[in-house]
C-alpha cells in the first residue's frame, strides 16, 4: 500500500475519531439543526416520493436481498470472487449496526425536524449510507474494471450506483432519518469497509482484470 493510500485512510481515521466525539458531546447541534431545515424547506416540489425511492435499497429486507440478486448474479455469470466479495457487504453492515449501538446518537425528532420514516434504531453513523457506500461503491468498481460485462450494463449499473450513493445523503437528511453528522459519519464508515474490500479484492493473485 503506497504512502498516498496509507495519509488518506489516516485522514479517514482521525476524521473518523473527531466527528465521533463531537457527536458523542453534540447529540444535537446547530450544524445539524440548519442542515435540517435547509434540505427539509425545499418545497418548490414535493420531493417525498423520490427521496423514499432512494432510500428504499437500504430498507431492512431490500438491502440483503440486493445483495443476495448481485451475488447470485456474479456467481452465474462465473464471476465467483465477486459474488463472495459482494456478500462480504452483509459484514459491514453487521459491524456498522454494533458501533451504532455503541454510539447510541439519538435520531431526529418532531421538536427538531419533519419526520417523514420512523425508525427505532440509533442514528450515528448512518447504516443507509454506509450500505449504499460499500454494495454500491463495489458495483461501481466492478464495472469499471470488468470490461467482459456488456457497456451497456456497465453504464446503467455504473450510473445508477454513482447516483445513489450521492443522493442518499439528501434523502436521508429530507426524510427526517438523520442529521447531517449521521450522513458524514456513514460515508466515513463507509469508505473505511469498502477500502478494505477492494484492498483484498484487487490484491487478490487471481485477480485478472486490474
Amino acid at each position: 500500500m503506497n504512502k498516498r493510500l496509507l495519509a488518506f485512510y489516516a485522514l479517514i481515521v482521525v476524521s473518523i475519531i473527531g466527528l465521533t466525539i463531537f457527536v458523542w458531546n453534540h447529540p444535537i447541534s446547530n450544524f445539524d439543526l440548519n442542515m435540517t431545515r435547509e434540505i427539509q424547506e425545499q418545497r418548490a416540489w414535493d420531493l417525498t416520493p423520490l427521496m423514499t425511492f432512494i432510500s428504499i435499497f437500504g430498507d431492512t429486507v431490500v438491502a440483503p436481498l440486493s445483495i443476495i440478486i448481485a451475488s447470485l448474479f456474479f456467481f452465474l455469470t462465473y464471476r465467483r470472487r465477486e459474488a463472495y466479495f459482494t456478500l462480504a457487504v452483509i459484514l459491514s453492515d453487521l459491524f456498522n449496526m454494533l458501533i451504532k449501538i455503541l454510539i447510541h446518537r439519538p435520531r431526529p425528532t418532531l421538536e427538531d425536524a419533519k419526520i417523514l420514516l420512523k425508525f427505532t434504531q440509533t442514528g450515528f453513523p448512518s447504516g443507509h449510507v454506509v450500505h449504499y457506500v460499500v454494495f454500491f461503491g463495489f458495483l461501481l468498481a466492478v464495472m469499471i474494471v470488468d470490461k467482459t460485462i456488456s457497456l451497456f450494463w456497465r453504464l446503467c449499473v455504473g450510473i445508477l450506483s454513482t447516483f445513489l450513493i450521492i443522493t442518499v445523503s439528501i434523502s436521508r437528511i429530507y426524510l427526517g432519518a438523520h442529521w447531517a453528522t449521521d450522513v458524514i459519519g456513514g460515508y466515513l464508515f463507509g469508505c473505511v469497509y469498502l477500502g478494505i474490500i477492494l484492498t483484498y479484492y484487487f490484491k487478490d493473485p487471481k485477480f485478472k482484470r486490474h
